[in-house]
This record gives C-alpha cells, structure tokens and sequence, in this order.
C-alpha cells in the first residue's frame, strides 16, 4: 500500500517518529552518571572547549586518537552551548541521533512500503532496545547508526528509476559515506553501507543502477572526508597513530575469541546479545522478514542486503561484539513494522474496527516509549552502583587545593590500560578526570611511585599502597574511596615528600 499523504498530515507523520523518540531517550537524560566509555568523550570535549584546539580531542593533555573526533566535537559544541560539557551536554548529542535513526528508518521504509509501513517502522525503530540505550549514551554507536540509516536511505532514492531529485540524494550518499569515517572508526560504517549497496545493486542485477554512482566528484569528496582527518593525525604524530590503528583492526579480526586487547564474545553469548538488542520486536521482525524474502521486490532486496552482508561482517572475525551489529538490525525494525502491518490487517478482517486497532497501535507504542523513558531515565538512576565512584572523585576534586598535583596509582588489579603511541591510559582515567575536574598524572605498577618535587601530594591508590607511598616522605590519609566493590576501594592520600628518604631512593 503506498499511498501519497498531504502536507499537514506528512508532518504529523514526522512529529509521531520524532516525538516516540523523544519520549523514549529524554526523560531524565543527564540524572545517570557518565559510564567510563562516556567519560571519555565528556572529558576530550571539555578539553576542545579548555585547549582551544578541534583537531583532535586530548585526555589530559595527550592525543585520544582511539575513536575519530566527530562524537567529542559534538560534546564540545553541545557543551559552548550551555556552558559546560554537563552529562546532558554530552548526551544530547546522542539523542539527537536516535531521533534522526528513528526517522531515517520511517523515511526509507516509507519509500518502498507505503505510509503505514513507515510510520510502524519509525515507531519500532524508536521503541527498541538497542536505540534507547544507545540514544541515552554519550557514545559513537547511535551517531553512526543514524548516518548509516540515512546513507541507505539516499542510497535508495539514487537506485530508484522514478526519483526525481535523485542529484541530490547522490550527493547525500557520497557526504554521508566519507562523514561516517569520522564518528567511529575509518572505513568502518563506509565499508558496511558500501558492501550493503553492492550487494542490493548486484541482486538488482540492471546497470542503469551501477551506471548512477558512476560520479567522480562525489567519490572524491567521500575519500577526502574518509582520509582528511588520519593524513592530519600522522602528519602531527607519525607513525604512532598507524600502528595504533592498525591493532585496532588486527586485534578485533583476530582468529580467536579473547585475541589480544578486544575480547569477543562467543557464539552463544553473541547470539543472545543480538537477539536481546533488538526487543521486543525480534519474534515481529522474524516474521516480517520471512514474508519480505518471500516476496523479494526492490524493498526487500535493500532489506535483505542491508540486513545480512553488514551482519556477516561484523559477526565472523574473533573479535565480535553485540554491538557491533546494530548497524545490521535497523533493518529489522521495517521488518516487524511490515509484520505489524499484516496483524492490523488481520484483525479488521476479523471485525475490530478500524478506529480501535489504531488506538490500540498507539497506546502500545506510547506506553512501550513512555515505560523506557521513565525506566531508564528516572528509576534506574536510582539504582545504579556506578555512582559512587564518581561521587568520591567529585570530594577528590573538592578536599585537593587546585596548586596541589594529583597522582594516581594503578597495578596490577586494574583491568589493562588502553595502549596508545603516547603511553598507557588507564580505562577509568575519563571518569577520574572528568568528575575530579582536574588534571592528574599516574604511574602504572610503580612501587613506591615516582613524585613530583612538590612540598606535597595528593596521591589516589589503595590502602596495602600506603607502606610504598611512606618511603617517599610523611603520608596522611584525607579520604576512604566508595567500597562497593573489593577491588574499587581507594584512599585519597597526602604525602609530603622527605629529601632524605628521596635522594636514599635514587641512591639505591
């Protein structure tokens, strides 16, 4: 059924998305603390907006070239805006996205599927589980996913015969395929929404279809927003930021599950993770999917290739992830939306009124948006064990004078610190700097740890630490960290360096 909508009743189409969306990620956005992952990207983008300098986000003071800058650049605008780059500052971005995914998934099923498959569609998209975790997170994933959906989408309309602005969604796929490059790792969106499009253009089996995205001018722009970015880094850091990049990918294509720095899950495990993402609407999208490759016109082929070639990509190397997959299982959500679709169908051939199975669609979907917002945003705050760790760097930052450096001891306990060309960086160092609102240096399995030459230092560790901290000089212990877990307790000390027993030290 694909039948055309006026003006008025079109942006009441956008606004039903838009607005689920927004129900779903908004409530109680910035009331969570940030996990360690979005610490990260709070703490680059208030370093941009400290240092001054976009070309790349720093984490005290060193070059964070992990992830591409797009994410930090957005937190950092976020954060101009409003002052400061606050958790909601950071997540906003985020939600943002989900809102933009929502509708780029109404859009583009709206095209092959009729107006009630694409608003279904955009609802789903906006009620799974995946989307709003990933909507509420200061993280990479949900701003790809939404340029992803949209990339496939102007990938549609050039495919189209009949599109009559295809020009401009040609210039959309090819800014949206280099853009992708910068939010999460280079090459990695291109490349999936590349083959996808490959794939749905070699099952078209018609070369008018490859012959519209003969276009140099927009491969050119799409290689130079893809490289512009790495050709700066290494031009500024050499080789480093190579080698840095090419363990990313080695080590998440490794053979074997657990190979090196990126550990993968299992089959099991990745199969379960997958699944759970894409609730409640999996059993729907089976089916939907099922009718849809039955059917196979032009829509069900761009479903089936945006589907299973993203999906076998990211689920064969060793280093498979869940959530590497939600690029994959968008598709899934017009899926379902064709099976919801049917169900209504059904139940007004058995005699429900039309009037009742569109309120019931409704009150499902605003309860389902409703019920995720306030679980997430506002009961599950509460609950979260996360918090006390920030909290006590928060009293960190508050008991230590803003002339007094701080130092911060980690070991062996600690899980495996991020290697960069720059030195290891702690996995928590995000969190620790960002709620201290402080810079701070750290040594890693030094014992007793070098100290700056300062009448006194506050020193992060733990207590079995203190003995080492003490051949430095007089300790005093200023604060007990959170003991929620046996292996997160810290102590905040003050150690006043000795000469003596300093210069025994270098002695020896």
């Amino acid at each position: 059924m694909r039948t055309g909508i006026d003006g008025d009743r079109r942006g009441r189409f956008w606004l039903a998305v838009a607005g689920l969306a927004l129900l779903a990620v908004g409530p109680g956005l910035g009331w969570s603390r940030l996990s360690y992952h979005e610490a990260f990207v709070a703490q680059g983008g208030s370093e941009i907006l400290a240092s001054g300098s976009w070309s790349n986000p720093t984490i005290a003071g060193r070059p964070w070239l992990e992830k591409p800058p797009l994410p930090f650049w957005a937190a950092a605008a976020m954060g101009r805006l409003m002052g400061e780059v606050s958790p909601i500052a950071a997540r906003i971005p985020s939600a943002l996205a989900a809102i933009a995914l929502a509708l780029g998934v109404a859009f583009a099923a709206r095209k092959r599927f009729g107006d009630r498959v694409g608003l279904l569609a955009g609802a789903v998209q906006a009620t799974t589980v995946w989307a709003v975790m990933r909507g509420r997170l200061a993280e990479a994933d949900i701003l790809l996913a939404a340029m992803f959906a949209w990339t496939m989408a102007a990938f549609d309309r050039v495919r189209d015969d009949d599109e009559p602005n295809s020009r401009g969604w040609r210039w959309a796929f090819f800014l949206l395929l280099g853009l992708m490059s910068l939010v999460k790792g280079i090459g990695f969106g291109a490349a999936m929404a590349g083959a996808a499009s490959v794939a749905t253009l070699l099952w078209d089996g018609r070369l008018g279809g490859w012959r519209r995205f003969v276009h140099p001018a927009g491969w050119l722009v799409a290689t130079l927003l893809t490289f512009a970015w790495p050709l700066l880094m290494l031009r500024q850091h050499g080789e480093g930021a190579a080698s840095l990049w090419f363990m990313h990918v080695a080590d998440r294509l490794g053979p074997q599950v657990g190979h090196g720095f990126f550990a993968g899950e299992k089959p099991g495990e990745y199969l379960v993770s997958l699944l759970a993402q894409g609730m409640p609407w999996v059993p729907l999208a089976i089916l939907g999917g099922w009718l849809s490759i039955r059917r196979r016109e032009a829509g069900d082929k761009l479903l089936w290739a945006w589907s299973a070639v993203p999906l076998a990509m990211v689920s064969l190397p060793g280093g498979r992830n869940g959530h590497y997959a939600i690029y994959a299982i968008i598709a899934w959500s017009t899926w379902a939306a064709i099976a919801l679709d049917l169900l209504g169908d059904r139940l007004v051939a058995i005699g429900r009124p039309v009037a009742r199975v569109r309120r019931l669609a409704v009150a499902t979907f605003v309860l389902l948006a409703a019920g995720f917002g306030v679980g997430f945003g506002l009961i599950a705050p509460r609950f979260e064990h996360r918090s006390a760790e920030p909290t006590f760097y928060e009293e960190v930052g508050r008991l230590v004078p803003a002339d007094e450096p701080i130092v911060l001891l980690y070991d062996d306990w600690d899980r495996e610190p991020y290697p960069t060309p720059f030195g290891p960086i702690p996995h928590d160092l995000g969190v620790r700097l960002y709620y201290m609102g402080r810079r701070a240096s750290w040594t890693i399995n030094e014992a007793p740890p070098s100290l700056p030459p300062t009448p006194s230092v506050a020193v992060l560790a733990r207590d079995r630490d203190r003995a080492a901290l003490e051949q430095s000089g007089a300790v005093e212990v200023l604060a007990k960290g959170p003991e929620a877990r046996w292996d997160r307790a810290f102590t905040l000390f003050r150690v006043r360096p000795d000469g003596a027993r300093l210069a025994r030290r270098i002695d020896e």
